[in-house]
């Protein structure tokens, strides 16, 4: 299960979010499922704030019509040029993934990868601002690295959800 939602908030609250993950002081070098293979931007515990806990995640909710039983984690993802994922599985049952930087282009890459069980490329997903994308926690998948010629931070923000 892959569902796609395009310009999924309004443009205010899209700039509010990126506002507030650019311009806290929170990012560290630490991201990745596996860090002795990968090393990226990770902005963490982001469940603690009442912006990203309570009212994102009813906005969330509320555009998807849908009523989760919980929330395990939420967290900011960040990628520079080269700093591509490794193929992982997620925790939770589902995972909510928010695209919030304002401008891309697909010559920029960082694009969203499944996979099928032979680890064969699956489904790509492009990354597209505005964009979210909610799948299932189970399928493998990974971030591609951002275009050497991309010098911002791709940014991606998840929410580990129970179903």
């Amino acid at each position: 299960m892959i569902k796609i939602y395009d310009n999924f908030f309004p443009e205010k609250i899209q700039f509010e979010i990126i506002n507030r993950l650019y311009l806290t002081p929170r990012w560290s070098l630490i991201g990745g499922t596996n860090r002795k293979k990968e090393i990226f931007w990770h902005y963490d515990n982001l469940e603690k704030e009442n912006y990203f806990s309570e009212f994102i995640y009813n906005l969330i909710c509320e555009k998807l019509n849908r009523k989760f039983s919980g929330v395990k984690r939420i967290y900011a993802n960040g990628q520079t040029a080269g700093q591509c994922g490794t193929p992982h599985k997620d925790d939770g049952d589902l995972t909510f993934l928010y695209y919030p930087n304002p401008e891309w282009d697909i010559t920029m890459q960082g694009h969203l990868i499944f996979l099928d069980e032979h680890d064969e490329g699956d489904r790509i997903i492009f990354y597209k601002p505005n964009r979210a994308v909610l799948f299932d926690g189970n399928q493998k998948h990974y971030a591609d690295a951002p275009s050497r010629f991309f010098n911002g931070l791709r940014m991606s923000l998840a929410y580990k959800l129970w179903k």
